[in-house]
């Protein structure tokens, strides 16, 4: 898929069920994740078919985040929002703080805007808990500004839209 200086993006196995496991059943990583925290295993093995499957029927997903030696340190790429790409990641939480985030958001907002959905719009979102805001701040340093905040079943969060002339200035970013 796409790599930087210290990540490999990679599709995923049928084998990596116990990687997005253990990455999926950390409480701390979790926590803004989604409404019902901690997955199971079983969770984790029909996600990892949903990824798969959206590989094979979309060329698109959320992949699986690894070092440059093969250790997975998280997943991230696109979901469906509506017609449109939502970027999304999760890392594990002994990787935070090193800047990784934003180089990852920068890599995959790179890979969106050189190779656009050719079924559809070219719109590219994210969603942050308000609440959060170290993921909020990624999403700013690579282009993304406040779209609206909207209150879903489980946090406030902002709605955050790509700037169009973002992507004009990425090269100029490491």
């Amino acid at each position: 898929m796409t790599r930087t200086r210290r990540l490999v993006v990679t599709t995923w196995m049928p084998g990596d069920v116990d990687d997005l496991h253990k990455l999926h059943s950390d409480p701390l990583t979790m926590r803004f994740v989604g409404p019902d925290g901690p997955e199971t295993r079983e969770e984790c093995e029909h996600r990892l078919a949903s990824y798969l499957n959206e590989q094979r029927t979309r060329g698109w997903t959320k992949w699986r985040v690894q070092t440059p030696k093969g250790s997975m340190i998280g997943r991230a790429g696109f979901g469906a929002y509506g017609p449109n790409r939502e970027l999304g990641y999760t890392l594990r939480s002994d990787s935070w703080g090193h800047g990784l985030a934003t180089e990852l958001a920068l890599a995959l907002a790179r890979l969106h805007t050189e190779n656009p959905d050719p079924n559809g719009p070219s719109d590219l979102w994210a969603y942050a808990a308000v609440e959060h805001l170290p993921s909020r701040r990624v999403l700013q340093k690579v282009g993304f500004e406040l779209y609206r905040r909207h209150g879903s079943p489980w946090h406030f969060v902002c709605v955050l839209r790509f700037r169009t002339w973002a992507a004009t200035r990425m090269n100029t970013r490491t």
